[in-house]
């Protein structure tokens, strides 16, 4: 692992959606094991016991990961969708002095195991960019590094009226590593089908 993995200061993990195509909170999808997000987070802290890991979830809060030192976060700005948690949690790394590194963002409503983005991230790039995205058949701008650094221009951008992601990153440095391509179904999901789908294809590639 190069040298960028050494600055990855904090997790955010993305959970403030409403569900609605899905009927129910994605972050809580456990198919006779634990929720979702709960095993996001475990899977994070066998990466590491003390890395930060943010939980932007609105006005949710799921208190079974309170075991596992996470720490919840409302949105920067409300209405925002995806930005105002990260902006959220870029702001609180600044707050708490963790330096001027990376935050690896997920989203909850993910199959791959958010260590397995960790490490091909931050196995396939060098310092430059302010944020690496993962590209897989398509671009996923929820799974990726940003530099803390990006805080306050995400602010003034989100307090302007912005909300896209890749409008954000216009005016920004950003690069992409690519995913294996059997991850594709399984990055996201918004409906029971599309969920039904990821849980079938991530039997599949875990099965190999």
């Amino acid at each position: 692992m190069n040298d960028v993995s050494n600055a990855v200061i904090a997790v955010a993990i993305l959970a403030g959606g409403d569900s609605f195509r899905m009927g129910q909170d994605k972050a809580s999808l456990s198919d006779n094991s634990p929720a979702l997000i709960e095993r996001q987070v475990s899977d994070l802290r066998n990466l590491s016991d003390s890395m930060p890991i943010f939980i932007c979830a609105g006005s949710r809060r799921y208190v079974e990961l309170n075991v596992h030192n996470v720490r919840h976060v409302s949105d920067a700005v409300k209405s925002a969708g995806p930005l105002a948690g990260i902006l959220q949690v870029l702001e609180s790394v600044a707050d708490a002095g963790l330096g001027d590194g990376y935050v690896l963002v997920v989203p909850t409503d993910s199959l791959v195991p958010p260590s397995s983005v960790y490490r091909l991230l931050t196995d396939s790039i060098s310092f430059g960019s302010k944020v690496v995205l993962l590209q897989a058949e398509r671009l996923h701008p929820l799974h990726g590094l940003f530099s803390a650094t990006l805080a306050s221009g995400m602010r003034n951008y989100v307090e302007s009226g912005g909300r896209s992601v890749m409008g954000f990153l216009d005016n920004e440095l950003w690069e992409t590593v690519t995913a294996p391509p059997e991850w594709e179904p399984c990055l996201n999901f918004n409906t029971p089908e599309e969920y039904d789908r990821a849980v079938s294809a991530f039997a599949k590639m875990t099965s190999v």
